[in-house]
């Protein structure tokens, strides 16, 4: 009776520590994520094919998640349908940056509009704080942090506008600009005063709460990044 008993109590220590496997959703998800990052970072860059049995092998799942992962990252607009076989990254010229910046300023002007009415003090002072980083990061010189703090502005003023489906849809332009701007991060000899200088005036007027300010402010600012685009067409170098 007493060795059923350890025999039993065996069992149920043994499976107090099995772990649930992971739903296949859950595991959509991380291909997903795994796939987004690596493709945002530049390790996997624009033009590169990806295919189904490959992405399987490489992350060590079975097919459903990696075809999963591929056509969220298709719907994201990340990557795009080859004619062969799979998808591959995208890989766009200046006429598609140009598209997406044409989207992303409509998006962007009644986010900065919302941004006026309703951020509040808090929301306002992380702004500024977030500001006195990226003024210390181009006395630097360091692009790449620049990029990342440029973003987390953006970002800043997303999550105050209150519109999370407006959110999400900048969120996707941001990253295919991201990608077909990937070039960029190798630049050498950038500047990003003149972004600062566009950036304090948004947060004055956003500070102010007058949403025509701030919708002038971000307007310029991303017709300075178009000029930029059609000026710079097949150059690698970041705008000043």
């Amino acid at each position: 009776m007493q060795n059923e008993q350890r025999h039993a109590g065996a069992e149920q220590d043994a499976s107090g520590h099995l772990e649930p496997l992971a739903r296949p959703e859950a595991l959509t998800e991380m291909v997903t994520e795994r796939l987004r990052s690596a493709i945002l970072s530049g390790t996997l860059a624009p033009g590169t094919h990806l295919s189904v049995p490959e992405i399987a092998k490489r992350l060590g799942v079975s097919r459903t998640p990696a075809r999963e992962g591929l056509i969220a990252l298709e719907r994201e607009g990340l990557v795009e349908p080859r004619a062969s076989a799979g998808v591959a990254v995208i890989a766009g010229g200046t006429a598609d940056i140009l598209d997406l910046l044409d989207i992303r300023e409509g998006l962007e002007i009644i986010t900065v509009r919302r941004a006026a009415e309703r951020m509040d003090g808090e929301g306002i002072a992380q702004l500024k704080a977030l500001f006195a980083q990226h003024e210390a990061v181009v006395a630097q010189n360091d692009l790449a942090r620049h990029v990342e703090l440029d973003a987390a502005f953006h970002g800043m003023i997303r999550d105050g506008a209150g519109n999370g489906r407006l959110a999400r849809q900048l969120v996707q332009i941001d990253q295919q600009l991201r990608v077909l701007n990937s070039r960029l991060s190798r630049a050498q000899g950038w500047s990003g005063r003149a972004v600062l200088r566009d950036h304090k005036a948004i947060i004055d007027a956003i500070e102010a709460g007058n949403a025509d300010a701030a919708e002038r402010h971000m307007r310029a600012h991303i017709e300075r990044t178009r000029a930029f685009q059609q000026r710079s067409a097949g150059q690698d170098q970041p705008p000043t």
